[in-house]
Order: C-alpha cells, then structure tokens, then sequence
C-alpha cells in the first residue's frame, strides 16, 4: 500500500488511538515500577482527545497530523504532553498533502524527532522515548520503497528493540532518574508507549491489506 486517502489516515490514527486507550492500566503498572505510575493516565487522556479530533471535519493530511498533536498537547499537559505531542506536530511545518505517504511521513517523524530533542533534552541511553522514538524514525529513513504497511513493521521493529535496550539504562530524567542504577532491568514506559503507536499503526494497514 503506497498510500492513504485522508480518510484512511483518520482511521489510522483513530485506530492507534482506540488501542493505546485501552492499555492505560498496563501503562500505569509499567510506569509504577520505577516512575510516578500515572503515564497510562495521561496517554489514555491524550489519545482520547484525538479520538474526539478525528470526528471532526479535516482539510488535509498534514492538519490532520497538525491538529492531532495539538489535541493531544492541550489534553495532556505538562512536559509528556509537550514530547508526545510532537510525534504528529512534526506535520507542521510541511506542506498540505491529500494522501499519506512513505515520503511525506519520514518528514513528520523526522521534524517530530527534533522537536522532541528540542523540547526535552533527552538523546539515546536516557531511559526515555527517546530509544524508541530514534530509531524506528531512523528504520524509516533508510527505507527507500514506498509500501507503508512495510514502513510501519521496520518503525515497529526498531522500536521494540529499543523498547528491550532501556533495561540496559539508568534513568536520567522523571522520578526514575532518582532510582540511580536501581531503574536498571526495567522497560521505560514513555519507549513502550512509541513501540504500541507504531504496532497499531501496522496493525491498522495489516487490517486495510486483508492481512489480519
């Protein structure tokens, strides 16, 4: 699949939404084990909001990446909303495109990826989204051919595997940075969190392709 329709996008990212909806408590009881416990809440709070976004009538792909952070930044609040929030908000500064594409993706996430920096400080190691966030937009960008469904399991595979590489890190930012090596041995939730967007992305176009 080389491309989606903008109503095809607004299912996908209601789709992503939908899902990491229902895995608040698991977040939760992840986050529990070396941070505040309440990551679940506010990922379940944003995605919510852009569940609600996606009800609504969209001019395009990019406003509809555009106006998904925004929901998800305004309903979270605080510095996840911010880093979160920029994964969509890198559509920003594009142009207005009527299809989502391998192309017009790598320039979401990349800009998502500077922003992300930008606003939190965190690089690779820091026991943050970070580790997951980097290399599945790296995986993407090395990816030269133009089916989707094929961008979205590299983005998925890199992302587990940093998912599987925080346990290797002491935390450097949040209340788990306080746990020193402590936080070693277990997953970051925020890495998790960007590991499940992009495994319900594939998910979505596996469903569009008659895969699953």
């Amino acid at each position: 699949m080389k491309e989606l329709s903008l109503a095809e996008t607004k299912g996908l990212l209601s789709y992503i939404a939908e899902q990491m909806i229902e895995k608040e408590s698991y977040l939760c009881e992840l986050d529990g084990k070396i941070g505040d416990g309440d990551h679940g809440i506010g990922i379940a709070r944003g995605f919510q909001s852009v569940l609600s976004e996606m009800e609504k009538e969209q001019d395009n792909v990019q406003t509809l990446f555009t106006n998904a952070g925004m929901a998800m930044m305004n309903s979270m609040g605080g510095a996840s909303g911010i880093i979160f929030s920029a994964m969509f908000l890198g559509a920003m500064t594009e142009d207005a495109a009527e299809q989502l594409t391998v192309v017009n993706l790598k320039r979401y996430l990349a800009n998502g990826l500077v922003r992300i920096k930008q606003k939190g400080g965190a690089n690779l190691g820091d026991k943050t989204m970070i580790d997951a966030f980097e290399p599945a937009v790296a995986a993407l960008n090395s990816y030269e051919e133009e089916d989707l469904t094929i961008a979205f399991e590299r983005m998925r595979l890199a992302a587990k595997d940093g998912v599987e590489k925080t346990k290797e890190y002491a935390a450097a930012f949040g209340r788990a940075k306080f746990l020193g090596e402590r936080s070693l041995g277990f997953c970051d939730a925020g890495a998790t969190s960007v590991y499940l967007i992009f495994n319900y992305g594939h998910e979505y176009l596996s469903h569009l392709n008659g895969e699953m």
